[in-house]
């Protein structure tokens, strides 16, 4: 008796022994974990890249840089000619400005800690690739690709459950501290870039990011078959919102827009109503349940969402995708409870570029490459964002064609021989 006693105490006396060695060993893999993490967050803050050989460099390549709001050059600057491990080196053809584009500059490009400044634009594009790093697929050399600019981290907690698109610590091309696309020569994770057929024509493939953006906005609204739908806002995103809608079964799809222009063009892409606000509220007003199933506000005004509160049936589904130039989102609350709303909001497309790319393959969009309304070469880059500060009527979607590096400056640099 008094041995398995004295057997007993030995059994507790190790296993405390191990516990407490488990819990050293995960204290200091955490502390190594911890201070690993804020080195890389560092790292991003200030991007800081690892020092290159003098030959992986090319000088003279033009980039895009927006120096102050309202001011945009394009200067020489040296650029990569070597592509990292895991890494594809592109050569932008096209890129395509977006509405953010517009708002940095006009505002500048802010950051946590305020304005960066020179910071190079740019998400949306369709490029070439130059040259592959160590681990891809040496067969991608040569391809025309589209790349999703959202690189996640994949250590956080929605990356681990498979929401990388609400990664906080997200590199998103274009945002500060990440370079964007207008620039001759750049760098991007190989495993982001998804090679295009022939039949997909550069206007097609440049409209690629936000027609992801739209399915994944319509997937948000959990449609039913043939729900009556109003698209508040017809820019790009608005259009091709409308065509991923007529794809998924919805029934009335109403377009709502100031500018007869566009309410024109959505009639071409499936709306079957084109209103401005006021005529779209009194004509919904007089339907058997006084309003939409679905309302999605993807405008950059405000105003968007109260609009999309009051033209809603009650029960019904607000989406709110629109970045509102002023940062505010204003509808009236007693109509959202009196109504019972549910009210989705929406941040990036989550995983829908692939989807994006296949719908385009199948031929079934309706010639989304008339939605690209000006074109401009790299050197007048400036007077494009000076057309999109105005706000055209006729302005639907305006993209940069790039110029290929000088053949003296490049050729030798990035030759796969080489």
């Amino acid at each position: 008796m008094k041995g398995s006693c004295n057997d007993a105490v030995k059994a507790t006396c190790l296993w405390g022994i191990i516990e407490l060695k488990e819990k050293r060993v995960c204290s200091c893999l955490s502390q190594v974990l911890a201070r690993r993490r804020r080195w890389e967050l560092f790292c991003q803050r200030v991007s800081i890249r690892l020092p290159m050989a003098r030959r992986d460099w090319i000088e003279g390549m033009k980039v895009v840089q927006l120096t102050s709001p309202e001011k945009i050059e394009v200067r020489d600057v040296p650029s990569r000619s070597e592509a990292g491990p895991g890494e594809a080196l592109l050569q932008p053809i096209l890129v395509g400005l977006t509405g953010t584009d517009a708002m940095r500059y006009r505002k500048g490009a802010p950051t946590k800690d305020g304005f960066r400044s020179p910071h190079v634009p740019g998400a949306e594009f369709v490029a070439r690739v130059v040259r592959v790093g160590r681990g891809v697929d040496p067969t991608l050399v040569g391809k025309r690709v589209v790349a999703n600019p959202l690189a996640p981290c994949l250590k956080c907690p929605w990356c681990f459950e498979g929401n990388h698109h609400l990664c906080p610590d997200m590199r998103v091309l274009g945002t500060p501290p990440v370079a964007g696309a207008l620039q001759q020569l750049f760098a991007w994770p190989a495993n982001l870039c998804i090679p295009l057929p022939d039949s997909v024509r550069d206007e097609e493939a440049v409209l690629l990011i936000p027609l992801s953006m739209a399915i994944h906005i319509a997937d948000l609204t959990n449609m039913p078959l043939m729900a009556s739908v109003a698209v508040i806002g017809c820019g790009s995103l608005g259009l091709l919102l409308i065509e991923a809608l007529r794809k998924s079964g919805a029934g009335e799809i109403l377009a709502v827009d100031l500018v007869a222009f566009r309410r024109d063009i959505a009639y071409r892409h499936g709306a079957t109503l084109a209103y401005d606000p006021i005529t779209a509220m009194d004509a919904v007003s007089r339907w058997p349940r006084r309003g939409v199933d679905i309302a999605i506000d993807v405008s950059n005004a405000s105003e968007g969402s109260r609009a999309a509160v009051q033209i809603v049936r009650t029960g019904g589904r607000v989406v709110i995708a629109g970045i509102p130039e002023d940062n505010r989102i204003l509808f009236n609350a007693r109509d959202a409870r009196h109504k019972e709303l549910t009210v989705q909001f929406v941040r990036r497309p989550h995983d829908t570029l692939a989807r994006a790319v296949q719908l385009l393959q199948s031929g079934s969009l309706r010639r989304i490459h008339e939605l690209v309304t000006h074109r401009f070469p790299l050197d007048q880059v400036a007077d494009a964002y000076r057309l999109m500060r105005g706000m055209n009527e006729d302005l639907i979607k305006v993209v940069i064609e790039m110029e290929e590096p000088a053949a003296d400056d490049s050729e030798a640099a990035l030759d796969p021989k080489v």
